[in-house]
């Protein structure tokens, strides 16, 4: 029985370091998430969904910010549109990847229509939210490293086949980098009517919250006392844009609405005056060279921004 025991221990021993190994040295190649929970507390953050994930990248903001005396440096602290919408379970779990001694942060708010969609079967008032149960709001611990917990409760967004493939890597400082991009237009066409159809669906299920308008105010107010607060509509295809604003009508209207009444900037890259042909790899998400001009001109939005107070 003893030597039972011990060669189960030795067994278990021998697979958590495995794992251990794992993680520490590929865990931004087998999961989108995971470096985003491994990380220390954030002075500064990026907030949204995979638009901003994937197309606002935190080593620009650092290099061209950096003489604004904003607490750097900043940490991408965006998921996806399943993830992280607009609501108090995302507002919660920034506070606590917030390092609250943070008083000259600077903090930026990707907004889309969808981030305001819930569930039209969900009873926000009964406590249901369509993002419930998913990282990280399943989490208490989004800190540490390595993340045990991350493993334990999200396994299946785990893919171990991308460690060999490495076709996407999720960077410590949260921004994901996307190297399957598509040389051929047809496959361009193809992902982007892939991007279309999710699109419908969502318009399908979803309709727009009030509680997670009043969800975004509350960040605000929260985020203004450990710094500057940017909102920001990115580029995407402007047949995108008509489908967006078929489906929360008023968008830009509330989000002017709650930046002057918090006043704050909203920068909205989606109207013709501001519009630019950003590459894409699907008409909605901006891909690495078209993230790196995008991140590039948000600071420089931010800069004029900041010109103007003095």
């Amino acid at each position: 029985m003893k030597q039972l025991l011990l060669k189960l221990c030795l067994f278990f021993i021998c697979c958590l370091a495995i794992t251990t190994f794992v993680l520490v040295q590929y865990g931004g190649n087998v999961d989108y998430f995971y470096q985003k929970f491994t990380t220390p507390k954030a002075v500064s953050m990026v907030i949204g969904d995979s638009r901003s994930m994937q197309g606002i990248q935190p080593r620009v903001i650092n290099e061209r910010l950096k003489e604004l005396e904003y607490e750097l440096p900043i940490f991408n602290y965006s998921l996806t549109i399943a993830e992280t919408p607009i609501g108090p379970l995302y507002n919660k779990s920034i506070e606590k990847k917030l390092d609250e001694t943070s008083k000259n942060g600077v903090f930026i708010i990707s907004v889309t229509p969808w981030m305001f969609g819930s569930d039209k079967n969900n009873d926000h008032s009964k406590g249901e939210f369509r993002e419930a149960g998913r990282p990280p709001h399943n989490m208490s611990f989004v800190n540490v490293n390595p993340n045990y917990e991350y493993l334990f409760k999200n396994l299946t967004y785990f893919h171990f086949k991308a460690l060999f493939r490495k076709t996407s890597t999720m960077h410590k400082d949260g921004w994901l980098e996307e190297n399957n991009l598509p040389t051929n237009p047809k496959v361009f066409d193809e992902w982007k009517k892939r991007q279309g159809r999710l699109f419908d669906k969502m318009i399908r299920n979803y309709k727009v919250s009030s509680l997670r308008l009043n969800s975004l105010d509350d960040l605000i107010k929260k985020l203004k006392n450990h710094g500057s607060v940017y909102m920001v509509r990115m580029p995407i295809d402007l047949d995108f844009v008509a489908v967006e604003n078929s489906f929360y009508q008023n968008f830009d209207k509330d989000m002017n609405t709650v930046a002057t009444s918090n006043q704050i900037d909203y920068f909205n890259f989606n109207v013709s005056s501001t519009h630019t042909n950003f590459k894409t790899y699907d008409g909605h998400h901006l891909d690495k060279h078209g993230g790196l001009e995008f991140t590039g001109i948000l600071c420089d939005s931010i800069i004029r921004s900041v010109s103007k107070l003095k």
